[in-house]
């Protein structure tokens, strides 16, 4: 009979075991919804016996006060009333913790998309500057300011010797 009474114990504590880790999983979130529809459906079930109170003893000609039957319902709903501001702030909890780790996540997906451009551009600039024997260095100057050349002055290069004036033709600038 012991031996038994240690296996239901032991199939309790597995069952237990395994509630948990669902629970911790968030996994079980119809539970909660279970518990937040009874609490309304008692929340509603005290308003209306409080309503069906205070309507028969004004009929009767008592009031609620001198019986002293408000306090409990009062304490009842202002329990009913904590209980359920708690049971928000830890939804809202639980929701902020669920976007920091969306954002960890995309963060670290942003952070591998990332290091697979770089490895390709680099490989770009490989395939693009293949000067063997030459050390290569790579340069990011990032995003410089645009100078503008457009208010320096015209120069007329025709008398200097070995100026081809047909090349300067289809420039922009000075250089």
């Amino acid at each position: 009979m012991r031996s038994q009474t240690g296996w239901y114990w032991l199939a309790a504590g597995v069952l237990a075991l395994g509630l948990n880790g669902a629970y911790q999983d968030c996994q079980l979130g119809w539970v909660h919804c279970l518990a937040d529809r009874a609490a309304a459906v008692f929340e509603q079930a005290s308003e209306r016996g409080l309503r069906a109170v205070t309507m028969a003893e004004l009929m009767l000609g008592r009031s609620p006060e001198t019986l002293g039957r408000t306090d409990g319902f009062q304490k009842l709903q202002s329990k009913m009333v904590a209980q359920r501001v708690a049971q928000a702030q830890r939804q809202i909890a639980m929701a902020q913790a669920r976007q920091q780790i969306a954002q960890a996540r995309l963060q670290r997906k942003m952070d591998l998309v990332h290091m697979k451009m770089d490895k390709v551009r680099m490989l770009g600039i490989d395939r693009a500057h293949d000067c063997s024997g030459f050390s290569k260095v790579v340069v990011d100057l990032g995003d410089m300011p645009k100078i503008d050349l457009s208010n320096l002055p015209d120069i007329d290069l025709s008398g200097v010797p070995g100026v081809d004036q047909n090349s300067m033709s289809g420039s922009d600038g000075p250089i």
